[in-house]
């Protein structure tokens, strides 16, 4: 079980950061790979990587696979940061849509929503 194990934790961090591997693709003798990707979610946000990069200078080697993971953290933060910035711009978009059109209107599908958010963004770019 990868969550009890640190050194299965590790290894499956080093697999994906080195060998530039997606988090589902891990192999199951590291566990689920949902635990894995949970934990270094969970580390990533406590800055983990990034200080142990910093304390262990002297290692040129691991000093690598730690900027490697260093990397990958940096990457997912962002990658997450996005998309909750799109899913709360089309959620405000979507209530300002609804408050636009009063109370009688009938509510806007989820694929109906999307559609009219990206040919106002599209719009928008083209006209400003």
């Amino acid at each position: 079980m990868c969550g009890r194990d640190n050194r299965l934790f590790m290894e499956a961090v080093l697999w994906v950061a080195l060998k530039s591997g997606s988090w589902s693709n891990l192999s199951p003798e590291f566990g689920r790979w949902r635990t894995s990707y949970m934990r270094f979610r969970r580390w990533t946000k406590a800055d983990v990587w990034r200080r142990l990069a910093e304390n262990l200078v002297d290692d040129q080697e691991l000093q690598v696979m730690l900027g490697a993971i260093v990397d990958l953290g940096d990457e997912h933060t962002r990658l997450n940061t996005e998309r909750s910035i799109r899913r709360s711009n089309v959620k405000i978009y979507g209530r300002a849509l609804a408050s636009a059109a009063g109370a009688n209107a009938k509510p806007v599908r989820a694929d109906e929503l999307s559609s009219s958010w990206v040919w106002l963004v599209t719009n928008d770019s083209q006209t400003g």
